[in-house]
């Protein structure tokens, strides 16, 4: 039987950090593309909205609303929905006035346009994002003004945005069977505040049926790639999600819509996040086609006031920038895409950039530039040899082990590579090959065999990647004739070593060597990950304190200080790393009496409270709790009446400072 012992005095103190975490509530309005009022009603707007906007690649050309109120909302009486929007002007408003600032004005009707009246400032009637609390049931209409100027110029160049005319439902409860979200864009720049990349975009939620009227929530899995932005002027989130300056990969938007009833419906979607162009691989004497991110909506870009032009780059291996193709002010939008000439080996590890520039001004001297992330070029050579690699840990099976992924590996297990590596082209050769695989330094090599015979130690070597921070084990030998060679096969018995903590390498084993012609070639395997694990079971007994006891407290219980009390603080701190999870019990045993450095003792007796029920603890081996096969032995820690408490007896306290020794034992149950 295996036990963990620990002894600690009952003094001191702990404490434990409560970790708190919180959905946002983005907005309880319901988003529908249907006027579903009880009849068909035409409204008549106050003024006439502006035309829908054009954009090319995400790059607004024209004035008008990135984001429109919903033709409906649909809320209950005392619910408040807020009616989201968000205005913009072009790039060349922006560009031409950059001191004005936007003004924002509601109107409202409950006839239907024949009569509006303004919506005061104490009725948020001067916000971005209008919150409507009704206060009974029926249709209200509201149509907003955004007003682009500044205080030097005044109303004598002021700007007028008019918004969609939308209504508010307020209605009995309605609950929603399902729920769709959507996105305004799904790719989104991660260029920072640059005024010309679209580095933003709306999420949007219809529920079926259209009218149901529950709050809705949003979420997103990677904060740290794209967030929701704060609602400065009612609080909480909004739906505008924005990309983080510099962050590259793909965020998951959940949507959930809480019905009145309690029930939850859910939908999902994604948006990419990067710097405009993605990698191209091709094969060798291919071309590459390279596209730049954003959507184009409509064709009328008669507001233009300046001059758009798109110029592609290309960088060699060394770094060199060459202009490869360049467009004029009125075919720019051919030149969205660039096609590379028939690729050679000399393109691979080559990179393209685009780079998009507006002037504008007097005589369009003053001009601003946005330049996507340089996207690489892999040019893949002839032979075809692909890569079928695995891995195993032979000594223990994790969780979620497969033939790419091992979990909770620990020192001394035996790890087995292998790979077949496969010449699928006619007559592929490749010369002077090498296979190589990156592993956890320090790993132990036992033996390496290609084709079934185990190589002596001057066919392999293990060379130091300081930057990747591994062992790569290099097997030379692995060469193709294009007839009779057309597969390898290769075994590596490997033992852990050195490991100190949780970690994880993720790896790709890959074939390198010369072609016929005399070009390098590379084929990657399939990316693999190890996650280690220190494989253990470690206990810290916190120190126990029960405080000051005035000598006329007799017969009465001493409860310890809070902190040692959850939710403060556990007694015991339990750190269970073990693979292997058996079932486990504890005990206690108070050794010796309170005693003070004098050698008095305390009338008194150390017991064990469990809903109000006690056992002395005192030479006597208490059990606590325990765990069964496969669970994890959490922390102990009671509340303040329950767990070790301090009983005095009826007898003179005698003033001193007395102590006391306990012993935590940890048990495998067999």
């Amino acid at each position: 039987m295996k036990q963990h012992r620990v002894k600690k005095m009952l003094l001191g103190w702990s404490c434990l950090i409560l970790f708190m975490s919180a959905l946002f509530l983005i907005t309880n309005k319901k988003i529908t593309n249907e006027a579903l009022a009880d009849e068909e009603v035409v409204v008549k707007p106050m003024e006439k909205p502006n035309r829908d906007v054009v954009k090319f690649l995400g790059i607004w050309l024209t004035n008008g609303y990135s984001l429109q109120p919903e033709s409906d909302y649909y809320t209950q009486v005392g619910q408040t929905v807020i009616i989201r929007t968000s205005a913009g002007r072009s790039v060349w408003s922006v560009l031409t006035g950059l001191l004005d600032s936007p003004h924002y004005r509601w109107y409202k009707t409950t006839d239907a346009g024949e009569t509006w009246s303004a919506v005061s400032e104490t009725d948020g009637g001067y916000r971005m994002n209008f919150p409507v609390t009704p206060k009974e049931t029926g249709t209200t209409w509201y149509q907003l003004d955004t007003q682009y100027w500044n205080y030097a110029t005044g109303w004598l160049l002021k700007t007028h945005i008019y918004s969609q005319v939308t209504a508010v439902h307020a209605k009995d409860p309605v609950n929603a069977e399902s729920l769709k979200i959507t996105t305004d864009d799904n790719y989104l720049y991660n260029l920072g505040d640059n005024i010309l990349a679209n580095n933003n975009t709306y999420v949007h939620a219809y529920p079926t049926p259209s009218d149901a009227n529950g709050p809705v929530t949003y979420s997103v899995d990677k904060p740290e790639i794209a967030d929701f932005a704060d609602d400065s002027e009612n609080g909480g989130k909004t739906t505008q999600l924005i990309a983080k300056n510099g962050a590259v990969g793909t965020v998951t938007i959940t949507g959930t819509l809480t019905n009145p009833n309690g029930s939850k419906v859910h939908d999902t979607t994604t948006v990419r996040v990067g710097g405009g162009l993605d990698d191209q691989t091709v094969d060798i004497g291919d071309t590459a086609t390279y596209t730049m991110h954003g959507d184009t909506v409509g064709d009328d870009d008669s507001e233009n006031k300046g001059k758009i032009t798109i110029e592609w780059f290309k960088y060699d291996k060394n770094g060199k920038k060459t202009s490869v193709a360049k467009s004029t002010s009125s075919n720019y939008k051919d030149y969205i895409s660039y096609t590379t000439p028939a690729t050679t080996m000399d393109d691979d590890g080559t990179k393209y950039e685009a780079k998009i520039t507006f002037k504008y001004g007097s005589l369009n001297l003053q001009s601003k530039t946005m330049t996507t992330n340089q996207a690489n070029l892999t040019v893949i050579n002839k032979p075809d040899i692909t890569v079928d690699n695995s891995v195993i840990n032979t000594t223990y099976t994790g969780e979620g082990d497969d033939s790419h992924h091992l979990n909770d590996v620990s020192n001394d297990d035996l790890i087995t590579y292998k790979a077949d590596l496969i010449e699928n082209s006619d007559r592929g050769v490749l010369k002077d090959g090498y296979y190589v695989i990156p592993m956890h330094q320090d790993t132990k090599i036992l033996s390496v065999k290609l084709d079934d015979t185990e190589l002596d130690s001057s066919k392999y070597s293990v060379i130091n990647n300081s930057e990747n921070k591994t062992d790569d084990l290099v097997i030379s030998g692995i060469d193709f004739d294009g007839v009779d060679v057309k597969k390898h096969s290769i075994e590596v018995e490997t033992k852990v070593v050195g490991i100190t903590g949780s970690e994880s390498l993720s790896y790709t084993p890959y074939l390198y060597g010369n072609s016929n012609t005399n070009e390098v070639y590379m084929s990657k395997g399939i990316e693999e990950q190890i996650n280690y694990t220190l494989d253990g079971f470690s206990v810290s007994a916190n120190n126990l304190n029960y405080g000051k006891i005035n000598p006329l407290d007799t017969n009465s219980l001493q409860y310890r200080e809070d902190q040692h009390n959850l939710p403060q603080g556990n007694v015991v701190e339990i750190n269970d790393r073990r693979r292997d999870k058996r079932a486990k019990k504890a005990y206690v045993t108070q050794e010796t009496p309170f005693q003070s450095e004098s050698g008095d003792q305390l009338a008194s007796s150390m017991r064990y409270y469990e809903n109000g029920k006690y056992v002395s603890v005192l030479n006597n081996k208490t059990f606590l709790k325990e765990t069964q096969n496969g669970e994890s032995f959490d922390s102990i820690g009671w509340n303040k009446k329950d767990g070790l408490l301090l009983y005095l007896d009826d007898a003179f306290l005698k003033t001193g400072v007395y102590s006391s020794t306990l012993t935590w034992v940890f048990e495998d149950t067999v």
